[in-house]
């Protein structure tokens, strides 16, 4: 059985109309949960590779967020269309810094 090299958690959390805090479902979460699957299906499910959906990861301002174990590192306001950049980028054992969470953005 092989190790997981890369895993792409993404927060599909929904939350109910009138809440006061958004969600990353509404904000696009879910579209970037099936570009990952997508994505992975593309390069055919290699292994090492695994994408989760995840119930909210806590920058709800800032989202849809992405978090790539077991390197630790957390996007912000990702679209469908940076899913295949965030996945060769770190294939290639960098991050894309352009998406990264700010530092002041507060996870636990």
């Amino acid at each position: 059985m092989s190790r997981i090299t890369h895993h792409f958690l993404v927060c599909t959390n929904r939350r109910p109309e009138g809440h006061p805090l958004p969600s990353c479902a509404a904000r696009g979460g879910t579209a970037v949960f099936e570009a990952f699957t997508m994505e992975l299906a593309r390069r055919g499910f290699p292994p090492g590779l695994k994408v989760t959906a995840t119930g909210c990861l806590t920058p709800c301002q800032q989202g849809p967020t992405v978090v790539v174990y077991p390197a630790g590192v957390w996007y912000a306001g990702v679209k469908a269309e940076d899913v295949r950049e965030i996945v060769e980028t770190h294939l290639g054992g960098g991050v894309v810094t352009r998406l990264l969470l700010p530092e002041d953005v507060q996870v636990s």
